[in-house]
């Protein structure tokens, strides 16, 4: 009989190893899921490039516009009309 008994311990306490097995790989699977949606998030909340983009193009239009009013090929008037319009695209 305690030869029984000591194999029934044993058996009981592989399960409970399992059972502690299990749980920490549904821990481990729940922790990388949260882990996901903050990154997930986190990539939601950084800043869309196309709006930067968008401010260079008008700052190289303005540059382009300085230059031609300087050489004279546009007037000061043309020009803050041109300069105008391109502001107010922002």
């Amino acid at each position: 009989m305690a030869i029984g008994a000591g194999v029934a311990r044993r058996r009981a306490g592989a399960q409970a190893e399992q059972g502690q097995q299990q749980a920490q790989q549904a821990q481990q699977a729940q922790i990388k899921a949260q882990q996901d949606e903050i990154q997930a998030l986190q990539q939601q909340k950084q800043p869309q490039p196309p709006q930067s983009s968008n401010q260079e193009d008008v700052t190289q239009k303005l540059q382009k516009l300085a230059d031609l009013k300087q050489k004279g090929v546009i007037t000061d008037e043309e020009f803050q009309k041109l300069k105008m319009e391109a502001i107010s695209k922002l």
